[in-house]
């Protein structure tokens, strides 16, 4: 009787308190995790002059959510430099993959193109020369300030991920699905090289992955071009992109955002990322496009020296002007 008395009177005071305190608790784990998020984005931001800089003057275009809470709020259309970064002790960086990603976050569209790592053209400062020197002489800013010359674009935005970093998402995602065409095998012990792929389809660790998307020379056969190393690029790119806005992903996010802490590099503020992961949140509604820009290989003198270099038409880059104002328009 006294059970039944005490709950008829204190019962719904007491399920008031419980509901309160799990809901203060979560409140707590919410803001624990946007307090983690944000010190890790402290780590990957760094404007691409180098210098540390308050985030609303850093790139003033596209105007974007400066907060998280406005997080649902989609960044304007914009363009980003992608890098992948193979960066040796006691070496130069040096820009293993450039692409350019044309977004469209209210459109939830992305067009993303990739530019030949031996593209000859004319590097602010330091005359013609290939284009993924300019990293070695001036980091991402003078690419930027190459391709957006040679394109005749504006990029707003740039991403760099170094070797280890890829590796280290990619496992973390637990792999990704490719279908090897062929047998891939090429050593080099100067660089630690030492590539090893068998035929079909199978789910490449973040180190084999890496070797996928950096072949091109054999102990096997003819050596592979250019085009084809960015075609396996771009196949690793969708297969990350899929895994990276599945559901699944959820739970890894925490071990995620610290793998971006330490080897990731950008100018995409915080609220930005936030943002673009809300609009690209539903998978089956994103629509990505790959792209290679296109000419052709050929061996001319520079600096004294007789070597092969990728010369692409007026015509090819307007092509691909035309394709990033398309994505980019209302």
């Amino acid at each position: 009787m006294f059970n039944q008395s005490f709950f008829k009177r204190y019962g719904k005071q007491i399920a008031f308190h419980l509901v309160s305190w799990c809901i203060l608790l979560m409140l707590a784990a919410v803001a624990y995790t946007v307090m983690e998020y944000r010190q890790l984005a402290e780590k990957w931001y760094m404007p691409i002059d180098g210098q540390v800089q308050d985030s609303a003057q850093a790139n003033p275009e596209p105007s974007p959510p400066r907060s998280l809470g406005s997080a649902t709020t989609p960044m304007k259309p914009f363009v980003a430099l992608i890098l992948g970064i193979d960066s040796r002790d006691g070496e130069a960086a040096r820009s293993d993959t450039i692409m350019l990603a044309a977004i469209h976050p209210a459109k939830q569209s992305a067009y993303l193109i990739s530019i030949p790592r031996d593209s000859y053209l004319s590097i602010p400062g330091r005359g013609y020369d290939k284009v993924n020197h300019a990293m070695a002489f001036g980091g991402p800013k003078l690419v930027k300030q190459s391709l957006e010359q040679f394109l005749g674009i504006e990029i707003s935005r740039y991403v760099t991920v170094d070797f280890e970093g890829f590796r280290k998402v990619v496992d973390e995602l637990g792999g990704v699905a490719i279908d090897v065409k062929k047998r891939m095998k090429y050593s080099d012990p100067s660089d630690d090289t030492f590539i090893d792929l068998q035929p079909g389809l199978q789910t490449l660790t973040g180190e084999q992955a890496l070797d996928y998307a950096r072949y091109r020379k054999s102990d096997l056969g003819k050596e592979d071009s250019d085009y084809q190393r960015i075609e396996r690029q771009q196949e690793i790119m969708e297969a990350l992109v899929s895994k990276g806005t599945s559901p699944e992903v959820l739970p890894k996010m925490h071990s995620l955002l610290s793998i971006m802490g330490e080897h990731v590099k950008m100018d995409l503020t915080e609220g930005e990322i936030a943002s673009l992961l809300f609009s690209f949140s539903d998978p089956k509604d994103n629509l990505l496009k790959t792209d290679t820009l296109i000419g052709r290989d050929e061996r001319i003198w520079h600096n004294g020296v007789l070597g092969w270099y990728h010369l692409v038409p007026s015509a090819e880059r307007e092509r691909v002007q035309q394709q990033i104002r398309q994505v980019l328009s209302p």
